[in-house]
């Protein structure tokens, strides 16, 4: 039972990723317009693709990805490192706090106990269970793949 769960999160994670991946990137960094904020807390899995600032603290797998090459980036807690093809670094085993910021940056948790905030012009997606405000826009997460825009 457990060896599939873990197939189905895995999966679920490569479609989640590929949706992040294919999102138009020069929109996201050069679309202007000012900022909103995304406010999100849950269990699932939560990720952000944009251009500004990120924080998001929690429990299970972290992903991040850097594509302009200028995001400045704390983690702090624990987890194992590795560095992944194509510029990706991944956690597992995560508990801890990541603050990202720059014009092209991707944070991905999958797990429990996630708070989230995200300043700036991004898409996000949210599956599992929990809640998201952004802007006057709230509602929870759902059990499919929305990919959503902030502001």
């Amino acid at each position: 039972m457990k060896g599939k769960t873990i197939i189905k999160i895995a999966g679920l994670l490569v479609i989640l990723l590929g949706v992040l991946f294919v999102l138009p990137t020069a929109a996201l960094a050069e679309s202007g317009g000012g900022k909103g904020t995304l406010t999100a807390q849950g269990d699932g899995l939560a990720g952000v693709r944009g251009n500004g600032e990120i924080s998001i603290t929690g429990n299970g797998v972290l992903w991040i990805k850097d594509y302009a090459g200028d995001a400045e980036i704390e983690i702090s807690g624990s987890g194992v490192r590795r560095e992944l093809p194509g510029g990706w670094i991944r956690y597992t085993g995560f508990s801890g706090e990541v603050h990202a910021q720059g014009s092209r940056v991707t944070v991905v948790l999958s797990g429990y106990d996630i708070d989230l905030t995200a300043t700036g012009e991004g898409k996000f997606v949210l599956r599992g269970h929990g809640s998201y405000q952004t802007g006057s826009t709230s509602g929870e997460w759902t059990s499919g793949f929305s990919v959503m825009s902030y502001p």
